[in-house]
């Protein structure tokens, strides 16, 4: 599974470049798909059903949407369906990356280390929003404090490029 995650970003790089035209070398093109973002984080366990109730819960009382586009599996965490469409990622976690404002249950690993190769968890974290600006995180981290006062908010570099 680990060289199955290289591949995948090498091959990100590659499309990226592709699609840009870009005689920058790879690294570059990597380099040029991260992005900062600002992730609100509302609650982490290795368990899936608490994690879903706390999710109905903070969504019920914040109106946030809660959305899952991925599946529980007990032994991997939070997958893409194995049945899905998309070879590449079916049976594999699938990161969230878009700038939104919606709850979804997502791979703490991912989102602790940015890494793809750093699987070696099951534990899982509440996502209510992934933002380009702190002051977008700031206005819903209000909100969602006042269900899981705890909540918080996470600055890291995501790759925001082509994953296929």
């Amino acid at each position: 599974m680990k060289y199955f995650f290289l591949l995948v970003i090498f091959f990100s790089s590659v499309c990226d470049a592709q699609k840009n035209n870009s005689k920058n070398d790879l690294s570059d093109s990597f380099e040029d798909a991260m992005a900062q973002r600002y992730i609100v984080i509302a609650g982490a366990s290795a368990d899936f059903h608490v994690l879903d109730n706390l999710s109905k819960e903070i969504s019920k009382k914040t109106e946030i949407e809660y959305s899952n586009y991925l599946v529980y599996d007990s032994k991997r965490g939070m997958i893409e369906s194995d049945s899905s469409d998309d070879e590449i990622y079916a049976g594999y976690y699938f990161p969230r990356r878009d700038d939104t404002s919606r709850i979804s249950v997502e791979m703490m690993w991912y989102y602790s280390s940015g890494n793809m190769q750093n699987t070696n968890t099951t534990k899982m974290i509440i996502v209510t929003g992934v933002f380009d600006t702190k002051k977008s995180a700031l206005l819903q981290l209000k909100s969602v404090q006042k269900v899981v006062q705890d909540a918080y908010i996470k600055k890291m570099n995501m790759y925001m490029g082509c994953m296929h």
